[in-house]
């Protein structure tokens, strides 16, 4: 496996976000990485690491060298323009970003990494190459010769065949099949359990069965 960025959980490092997302993450992190506490709008009573505040302090904690992972999906709509707005923000803070990869992940040696991703409990890429902040969530399998762009999400469960590649900004819900060689544009979402068969060139969300296309202004 190539990494773009190897920086190492086992480096004191801070999560950004403090929900749902986060404590999975937490979860998937082996036995030697260190965080140093994470960042959200308020303290939440479910994380069991320190709350060090809200966005304003990544300046502050990037000069410092302590490097953070993006632990905020979406809120609302499943699309990724709030998660890409905070990648932005910690970016021009300075911050570098460290990869989390669960130890029951499987990353053949073949594939490329980008900074800022998530690998979590046993997923498979399989000669694929990733952008960064990527996530590719429990149980899902991104296949030979997959382009994954930026800061899009792979779901639980989902399959992603041979040779698809797919765009920057992209949601890819829980338990979803996308067929070998499809192509998806950058700012698609495709629903929970959907079977994408065809190329997908307008972004928006796409959803139910059969597979219908929804708009959304401002994604």
């Amino acid at each position: 496996m190539n990494q773009n960025n190897p920086l190492s959980t086992s480096t004191p490092f801070v999560l950004a976000g403090g929900g749902g997302h986060a404590l999975s993450l937490l979860e998937n992190l082996s036995e030697s990485a260190s965080v140093a506490g994470y960042t959200a709008l308020s303290e939440s009573k479910n994380m069991p690491v320190e709350w060090l505040g809200d966005d304003s302090v990544a300046k502050s904690l990037a000069e410092k060298g302590i490097p953070f992972h993006i632990a905020f999906v979406y809120a609302g709509l499943p699309v990724m323009k709030k998660r890409k707005d905070m990648i932005n923000t910690y970016s021009a803070a300075g911050a570098k970003f460290v990869s989390i990869i669960s130890p029951t992940a499987i990353i053949t040696r073949h594939c490329t990494v980008g900074e800022g991703c998530a690998v979590l409990h046993r997923a498979v890429i399989n000669r694929a190459t990733l952008g960064n902040h990527v996530i590719v969530n429990t149980g899902a399998i991104v296949e030979h010769d997959c382009l994954i762009g930026s800061n899009t999400f792979i779901g639980p469960g989902a399959v992603i065949g041979g040779g698809v590649k797919i765009g920057d900004n992209c949601f890819i819900g829980l338990g979803a099949r996308v067929m070998n060689g499809v192509t998806i544009a950058s700012g698609v979402s495709v629903g929970i359990g959907v079977t994408v068969n065809r190329d997908l060139t307008e972004p928006g969300i796409y959803h139910g069965t059969p597979m219908r296309f929804h708009k959304i202004r401002n994604s």
